[in-house]
């Protein structure tokens, strides 16, 4: 055999090698992993050399002395880091880890992990000097319930309970839980009975993308409005832009051809580019020193905030939970494929035509919403009412403060 054909056979062997050490035994997550016993799981160890010592949250930037000085351990960073390094050692984003303590002290941590191709691995997590260390400030307030338990003679009373109980700890997005298992309490979690059964009640929602799409097309059908505000009329709308840039001294990019823009747009929304930045787009291809943006920049915004609000990774629960609307004008939710932004406030913050009003609002209004929104705030009835507040200097891009 040729010395290159030796070499390039070692080589494919030595692939083959490193796949089949880094290849993981994983459980497809359907009807048929009900049926599977906790003793069928092939666990693979995994040791997590690199987690850091307990370190505490950072408060040096709050304005309280108190504060700056309070000592609380970064738990939630803790769980950030678990996650990133698993999806890094699984060459896969782990969705959910669930992770049980061990029967004594020197055994291994039982772990399973939900990873995003909707499949589960096994895993056994060493008992690791500082792992340990994180371990026991987590579940701290167990420990200290189950010592009370027993000096109360708890165990005595009730016999059915178990005085040696495990605990689990839930991480995930937006999840950070501590449960007592095979306690024989009311609260109690079975890990080890019927473990199939388990895993497919306990996993993460974004194995449910069906139902997540449903919860959220339920939620804004109601609100969908794409008629506008009516009939645009055009010549008055140009006149109050090119008024504008007049008074404000503005110096907009020329206008370009963005008829592939409007018709991709339709083709993903499902509905027309709004015509009244149609008619603007005419006047200018964006205005970078005031934020007003271009067609290809409003598109992309466009889509950017539709992937957010498309992703299994954002619920209707995780939508709706922080944001708040502004009376009855707007809703509450983070974001939707039916507000189109067109200027930019920065930091992620935007200005946009409004489809999917509140129960007091109209089709086609302006409003303000992004990474600093909480509040969906009502701007202006339309694009004519938005370019006369700005023309008269009113603080318009601040309504609802």
């Amino acid at each position: 055999m040729k010395p290159k054909m030796k070499y390039y056979l070692l080589i494919n062997l030595m692939i083959l090698i490193t796949n089949c050490k880094n290849e993981m035994n994983t459980i497809p997550y359907d009807n048929q992993l009900k049926k599977i016993k906790f003793d069928d799981i092939i666990f693979h160890d995994i040791a997590l050399t690199e987690i850091p010592e307990p370190f505490y949250k950072d408060y040096s930037h709050h304005k309280s002395a108190t504060a700056r000085n309070y000592k609380s351990y970064d738990t939630m960073e803790f769980k950030n880091i678990i996650l990133e390094k698993l999806s890094d050692y699984l060459r896969t984003k782990v969705l959910k880890l669930l992770i049980i303590t061990p029967k004594n002290q020197e055994s291994s941590y039982d772990a399973f992990a939900y990873l995003s191709e909707k499949k589960i691995v096994g895993i056994r997590l060493e008992n690791t000097s500082n792992f340990r260390l994180w371990m026991n400030i987590i579940f701290e307030k167990q420990y200290k319930k189950l010592e009370e338990y027993k000096n109360d003679g708890q165990f005595e009373q009730q016999p059915e309970l178990n005085p040696n109980p495990q605990f689990m700890l839930v991480l995930g997005k937006g999840q950070f839980s501590q449960k007592w298992v095979n306690s024989g309490m009311l609260i109690d979690e079975r890990p080890y009975e019927n473990t199939g059964s388990y895993l497919h009640k306990n996993a993460p929602q974004q194995y449910n993308e069906t139902k997540i799409a449903k919860e959220k097309k339920n939620y804004i059908k109601k609100y969908i409005d794409t008629t506008g505000y009516g009939t645009i009329d055009e010549v008055r709308l140009k006149e109050l832009f090119n008024e504008f840039i007049k008074i404000k001294q503005l110096k907009p990019t020329p206008p370009v051809s963005n008829t592939p823009f409007y018709k991709e747009f339709e083709t993903l929304a499902g509905f027309s580019f709004p015509k009244e930045l149609q008619v603007l787009l005419n006047t200018y291809n964006g205005i970078e020193n005031i934020g007003f943006l271009s067609a290809r920049q409003i598109f992309d915004e466009w889509k950017n905030w539709k992937e957010i609000y498309d992703s299994v990774d954002w619920m209707l629960i995780d939508l709706t939970g922080n944001n708040h609307p502004d009376g009855r004008k707007t809703i509450g939710i983070y974001t939707t494929p039916y507000w189109i932004p067109f200027m930019s406030m920065g930091d992620g913050n935007f200005i946009a035509i409004d489809y999917a009003p509140g129960s007091k609002g109209k089709s086609g209004q302006i409003i303000a919403f992004g990474a600093d929104e909480n509040k969906i705030r009502w701007i202006a009835e339309n694009m004519e009412d938005f370019l006369q507040k700005l023309i008269k200097g009113t603080d318009v891009l601040r309504n609802g403060f």
